[in-house]
């Protein structure tokens, strides 16, 4: 009996590690409860069973040794809200600590996002560091706070480091550098921490996996990376990096993904570079890298993916790039790049992404582009390509999506077209001519469709008209003449339709407010006819309606729709009126041309009739303006008790009253009580203040007004003028008194200046009798 039991307890003693007296099984069901939380999901096998002590072992993600001992936990993606518990350092045996993602179970509503993120909180378990075996820790995807422990510098033993996708902050431990066993270190996405990547990280020298993804890390990429000969992938993604890249990581002989993109890195690409001969990807776009990109670059032998567009790259590609075979991805797009596209990019039938677009990519595309089997996607939109395109890319089998707007490519469209897979098809702002290829009708999976802004002239095929999947249609800005095929309502996936800027004629096909998903029409600029339809108003997706610029006519419908929209929609129809317009002539295109026609000539008849009336008023002002030129015209004005010499006699230098860039004004005294006046010395002629006083007062004779023919002829003067003036010469009083009658004209502009006057009355006539002789 002793035997007996001796022999049990050698059985038994595995099961229950003396340990704190926790087995095993007693260590799970606690992660259990603990995890849990209030309302976790994912670990319902996990019950004691009192028949079978190893039931354990059966635990789903649960893997134990022959001795029944834990040594293999994976419990990913399930709902676990609650915290790790102090006893998983109870698990002496383990290696493998795999606790990712445990927030996924498929959909997740949002109402058990919220509760997980309310209740699972808390550090990294620093109680793992007892685990001497453990080889494996993951514990990624999940939401750890706080600092990475420096304690997991201890587990001598560990060979891979998971902590991605955490909330962890802080600096990153350069004590991990002591990890010499470790293989893979990933502790980048959404974390964010402080700091720059740790230059002792160079001395882990059996490292082959560096993610340090999408972390928020800055300063400069160490150099002393460049050590790791081991390394086959550096993940330095989505950071703020500066600098440029260190020519050191040339060392890294066996690596073959490269990906520092989305940083802050200058400079070019280290020409020590060419000694990567391993690399398989190279991911370097959106920096701020220049420079040309080297030659060697198309002679690295396993090249699969090379991005690096969002750059200042220029100059050409390598013209043997693509001739290792086994290209799979070329982007190299918004960068300075020219020349000629390389032939060979497709010679080992990999390629699957070509994406050029925002270059200046010169001359023809490549034949053999349209032999590429193996494309997905081509975009090389906003470049400098010409010549006709290949006609084989519309028939490549896989090809989702072809984009070559924007360039100058020129010819016809292939008459051949039976692209299963093409989704998109934009050839926009090229020099296509000819006409639209029915085959577009075989493209049954064709989502868009754009060839606006070319040459394109013909009909639209009815083919178009049968691809179910059509969303959007694109043809403005050619020359395409015919009716809108009223078949178009076929195309029932369609939400926008633009024909704008072309020569279609006819009416617009009332079934097209059958197309329940349309929300853009823009018909205008076209040569159509007819009457809005009205049902267009029911077509309540309808928020973008375009119809000027046409020949359309009567009365815009007043219902639904249309009282969304203003009246620019349906500017450029002469013939169009609105529905409060109660004069509105419609009914026929006849009618409307006739209604034209009787407004051209009443305003033709109104024109003429305006023009004869001003004709005939200019004639009459004319001829009243001659007859009045012929006689003349006295006017008495008041009389002044003064001469010449009263005036001279002023002109002193203390009656001075200012100065300026008109002359000198002097204050004048007048006799028999005349007020002060202001005399003004324009370079040594005289001029009164009032701008035709002296040369109409000087007339002091006047004492009628009366019609003279002949105001020149002297019995005229003498007959008017005043006795007091009998002692001046008669030629000066005639000359005065025709100065006297220019001051008193009708018409302003007739009239002497000031200055005129004062010439006319410092040159008198030099010799002549006296009016006293006389």
């Amino acid at each position: 009996m002793k035997r007996f039991l001796c022999f049990l307890l050698l059985i038994l003693v595995p099961l229950f590690t003396p340990c704190i007296g926790y087995s095993d099984l007693e260590v799970l069901l606690k992660l259990k409860t603990s995890m849990y939380g209030r309302n976790g999901t994912g670990l319902e096998d996990w019950v004691a069973s009192p028949a079978s002590p190893t039931a354990h072992c059966y635990f789903s993600g649960v893997q134990c040794d022959e001795e029944s001992r834990v040594v293999s936990l994976n419990v990913s993606f399930r709902y676990l809200p609650g915290p790790i518990p102090p006893e998983i350092g109870l698990l002496n045996k383990l290696v493998n600590l795999t606790l990712s993602s445990n927030n996924l179970t498929g959909e997740i509503p949002l109402e058990v996002l919220d509760a997980y993120n309310n209740n699972f909180s808390g550090s990294l378990p620093t109680e793992i560091v007892s685990l001497k075996n453990l080889k494996h820790v993951h514990l990624g995807g999940n939401f750890f706070s706080g600092t990475i422990p420096e304690e997991y510098s201890e587990i001598l033993s560990l060979e891979y480091l998971g902590l991605n996708g955490n909330a962890l902050s802080g600096k990153i431990p350069s004590s991990l550098s002591k990890l010499k066993n470790l293989k893979s270190l990933c502790v980048g996405y959404f974390n964010h921490y402080e700091g720059v990547i740790p230059p002792e990280f160079g001395s882990l020298v059996n490292l082959e996996l560096l993610d340090m993804a999408s972390c928020n890390l800055n300063g400069e990429i160490p150099a002393t990376l460049g050590q790791l000969t081991r390394l086959h992938s550096l993940f330095l993604q989505v950071n703020n990096l500066t600098g440029f890249i260190p020519p050191e990581l040339s060392g890294l002989i066996s690596l073959k993904s490269l990906d520092l993109s989305i940083n802050n890195l200058t400079g070019e690409i280290p020409e020590s570079f060419s000694d990567l001969k391993s690399i398989e990807l190279i991911n370097l776009f959106q920096n701020k890298l220049h420079g040309p990109i080297p030659e060697f670059v198309g002679d690295f032998p396993n090249l699969e993916v090379f991005q690096v567009w969002g750059n200042n790259f220029t100059f050409e590609l390598p013209q043997n790039l693509g001739r290792n075979g086994k290209l799979k991805i070329l982007d190299v797009s918004i960068n300075h790049l020219t020349g000629l596209v390389p032939r060979d990019l497709c010679k080992g039938g990999e390629l699957q992404m070509l994406i050029l677009m925002n270059n200046f990519f010169l001359g023809s595309l490549p034949q053999e582009i349209g032999q590429c089997k193996s494309l997905l996607k081509i975009r090389i939109m906003s470049n400098m390509f010409t010549g006709t395109i290949p006609a084989g890319i519309f028939n490549l089998p896989l090809v989702t999506l072809v984009e070559l707007s924007n360039n100058f490519f020129s010819g016809e469209l292939p008459p051949e077209i039976s692209g299963d897979a093409l989704g998109l098809l934009s050839v926009t702002n090229n020099r296509i001519t000819g006409k639209i290829p029915p085959a577009i009708g075989n493209l049954k999976n064709l989502q868009t469709l754009s060839l606006d802004m070319n040459r394109l002239t013909g009909e639209i095929p009815e083919e178009i008209c049968r691809l179910k999947s059509l969303t959007k249609i694109n043809f403005r800005a050619n020359n395409i003449s015919g009716e809108i095929p009223a078949s178009i309502i076929h195309c029932t996936s369609l939400t926008s339709i633009d024909f704008s800027q072309n020569s279609l004629s006819g009416g617009i096909p009332k079934e097209i407010s059958r197309l329940k998903d349309l929300s853009f029409l823009d018909l205008s600029g076209n040569q159509l006819t007819g009457q809005v339809p009205g049902e267009i108003g029911y077509m309540t997706s309808l928020t973008s309606l375009n119809l000027s610029c046409n020949n359309l006519f009567g009365r815009i419908p007043s219902v639904g729709q249309f009282l969304a929209f203003n009246g620019s929609s349906f500017l450029g129809n002469p013939n169009l009126c609105s529905a409060r317009n109660d004069t509105c002539s419609f009914g026929g295109h006849g009618h409307g041309g006739s209604f034209s026609t009787s407004k051209l000539i009443i305003t033709v008849i109104a024109l003429v009739t305006a023009l004869l009336l001003i004709v005939v008023t200019a004639y009459r002002l004319r001829k009243k303006r001659l007859h009045n030129s012929r006689a003349w015209k006295l006017t008495a004005f008041q009389r002044l008790d003064f001469k010449a010499e009263d005036v001279l006699e002023c002109l002193k230098e203390e009656n001075i009253i200012g100065k300026g860039g008109a002359g000198t004004v002097y204050r004048g005294s007048m006799p028999e009580g005349i007020d002060h006046v202001a005399i003004k010395q324009l370079g040594g002629h005289l001029q009164w203040e009032t701008r035709y006083r002296i040369a109409v007062e000087a007339a002091k004779g006047l004492k009628t007004t009366s019609e003279l023919s002949q105001p020149s002829d002297s019995a005229s003067v003498l007959a008017v003028v005043d006795p007091r003036l009998s002692g001046y010469p008669l030629a000066g009083v005639i000359h005065l008194f025709k100065i006297a009658m220019l001051c008193v004209k009708d018409e302003s502009s007739a009239r002497p200046t000031m200055r005129e006057v004062v010439h006319m009355l410092t040159n008198p006539p030099q010799s002549a009798p006296s009016l006293l002789a006389v």
